[in-house]
């Protein structure tokens, strides 16, 4: 509310108000302090919000979408997160399994994210070489999507080229790559070999211990 504090001029409506009859998304959920945790379930508890600066409560009737990187469950276990506000929030949970779980995602997003960055820094930088989404779907690690986006962002600032090559990698994907490098070719060029079975049928089991070719 206006005069509420210093730099407040003017009555303006909070995020609940902003989203009455809609909804409102709260990212990072599981890093809100104890003190908003509790105010939080009040709002969605009572459907009632307070302005600073205001004796008055207003009505608000909003959905509320909220999403978060942590167990929650551990988390109320350890003390950091409120039981009460845990089950309120969590009415029809999602699970979204982490890029690791799903690394054929891995092309699609690399493709999504090298259009956009080429875009936006001017260069025509229009391909990935093959070898480098493979010790990607290899490499990934905690940071997931926002790993990739850094990778590719990265790359696509230091490469000169047309396509993506093992130069413009980090150090950690690189080494990996290399090392991916020679797996692949010779995946390849027994892939583009023509296969003769033998008459007698293949034991697969001492097809696999006795090749050089990959299992993925």
């Amino acid at each position: 509310m206006r005069g509420a504090f210093t730099g407040a001029n003017e009555n303006r409506r909070g995020l609940f108000q902003a989203a009455h009859d809609g909804t409102l998304f709260m990212d990072e959920i599981g890093n809100m302090s104890v003190t908003m945790q509790v105010k939080l379930y009040r709002v969605l508890q009572e459907g009632k919000v307070r302005p600073i600066g205001s004796t008055e409560e207003a009505d608000v009737d909003v959905r509320v979408i909220a999403a978060t990187n942590k167990d929650l469950e551990k988390e109320i276990a350890e003390g950091r997160f409120r039981e009460d506000l845990y089950y309120r929030l969590s009415v029809i949970p999602i699970h979204l399994p982490s890029l690791r779980e799903r690394r054929e995602d891995i092309p699609l997003l690399a493709r999504e994210f090298l259009g956009r960055f080429s875009k936006s820094m001017g260069k025509k930088v229009d391909g990935v070489d093959p070898e480098q989404c493979a010790a990607w779907r290899s490499t990934i690690g905690p940071g997931n999507v926002r790993e990739l986006e850094n990778t590719i962002e990265r790359a696509v600032a230091l490469e000169s080229r047309d396509c993506i090559t093992v130069e413009a990698l980090p150090d950690r994907i690189r080494g990996h790559s290399q090392e991916m490098g020679i797996v692949l070719t010779t995946a390849a060029q027994t892939a583009s070999a023509s296969p003769v079975l033998p008459e007698a049928g293949l034991d697969l089991e001492t097809y696999i211990k006795t090749s050089n070719v990959p299992i993925y």
